[in-house]
């Protein structure tokens, strides 16, 4: 079905991609052994429209499927322990395989929890050869974490990433030049691109079930550009297996970040807001400890459907009165769906130092401040969420 290439010298563009396959069940596994020989699926949230985030192989056996609403899950199933998404142990968990995995490379991208890129050109003159290197790391991985982990081979993001998804092999290498012969059989939701819904709609009415479907018709390229448009150059280089992304490490920017997961999902525009307005007083509790204000501020929102969608401003005050009316406004333009709402998050970048400057007229900026003042004094000694407005307490 596939090519593979055993031994590629790592001076040629080598990129590694890590895949911890269930990565949640496994964490949970490992801090609680009595899940390891159970049905257990990790969800959302324990209200009726929570989903199923990620879930154990004897639990695919009883029939569930990530995605399913887990009001769905529990009429079909009563037997299966759903557990509550634990994102500190995820987080952390994450963190330290991270750390591991720059061991054996200096350039290493984590993706999303438990999927790592390792860029691993050049390193011709410290491993044998890409396999003996991919190997080295399975089994550091395992050695330090017992995470069981799936490795891909290629020259580039893309295909090393897909072949983790789709290869069972714990170690799977795709030869440079193979990249489209590889995609060929694979199923046409495979390229990140159908996602699109434009190009989903394309891939279905047309019938364009597998990537080779896709490859015939890019044959034809006035045909092509008709049918996908704009994303004409993307479906044609996944298609194909190209991707010419660099593997980035992550920066250390400094920033202050707040999210509440919702404890059921909703779009009660009263509870949201009052969220949203305990999430921004967080974040200027902290920006006020630092002595910063964020010239770049995103809110994110997190639908029930996977669907996100983000909004950016700034602010030039670091005071909750500010810093609300500011997320609230953000939160109006970037709330246009009717989904409910999973989480909400708030981003604040671009810390600068506060600059002081007296108003001659207009007092209120000075009367704002005293009261952050003397409620950060409150917060300080009792924790950051003993002292909320009224309007705050129905999240």
């Amino acid at each position: 079905m596939f090519s593979v290439k055993s031994n590629r010298p790592l001076h040629d563009r080598s990129i590694f991609h890590i895949r911890c396959k269930d990565f949640a069940i496994q964490a949970e596994r490992l801090m609680d052994s009595r899940l390891r020989t159970r049905a257990v699926a990790v969800i959302s949230s324990n209200h009726q429209q929570g989903t199923v985030v990620s879930l154990s192989d004897e639990a695919r056996q009883e029939g569930l499927r990530s995605g399913m609403k887990v009001s769905l899950v529990r009429k079909m199933n009563h037997s299966v322990l759903l557990l509550p998404c634990n994102e500190r142990l995820y987080e952390s968990m994450n963190r330290y395989i991270y750390q591991t995995v720059l061991s054996y490379s200096p350039l290493v991208e984590p993706s999303r929890y438990g999927q790592y890129y390792v860029d691993m050109t050049g390193m011709g003159n410290i491993y044998a050869s890409s396999k003996q290197a991919g190997n080295l790391i399975l089994r550091g991985i395992h050695d330090k974490v017992s995470l069981t982990s799936t490795l891909g081979i290629s020259a580039n993001k893309l295909v090393s990433s897909v072949s983790t998804l789709v290869v069972p092999e714990p170690l799977y290498e795709v030869s440079s030049g193979f990249e489209p012969q590889f995609m060929a059989p694979l199923s046409s939701r495979t390229l990140p691109v159908t996602k699109e819904k434009p190009v989903k709609q394309v891939v279905e009415f047309v019938f364009l079930k597998k990537v080779v479907d896709i490859q015939k018709i890019l044959r034809q390229p006035e045909t092509a550009a008709v049918l996908f448009g704009k994303f004409y150059r993307q479906v044609d280089m996944q298609a194909h297996g190209k991707d010419f992304s660099a593997v980035v490490a992550p920066r250390a920017v400094p920033h202050v970040v707040k999210q509440k997961i919702l404890n059921r999902d909703t779009n009660d525009a009263a509870l949201l807001e009052a969220v949203v307005q305990t999430l921004a007083e967080q974040i200027g509790f902290e920006l006020r400890q630092r002595k910063r204000v964020a010239r770049s501020l995103c809110l994110e929102i997190h639908y029930s459907d996977g669907f996100k969608n983000a909004r950016k401003g700034a602010a030039d005050f670091n005071d909750d009165k500010s810093l609300t009316t500011l997320c609230l406004d953000l939160f109006t333009k970037t709330n246009y769906r009717r989904n409910s709402i999973r989480s909400i998050l708030i981003d604040a970048t671009n810390l600068q130092p506060v600059v002081h400057q007296l108003e001659l007229f207009d007092n209120r900026k000075e009367e704002n401040e005293a009261l952050c003042k003397a409620v950060d004094k409150i917060r300080t000694r009792f924790g950051d969420l003993s002292i909320q407005p009224a309007s705050a307490l129905v999240a």
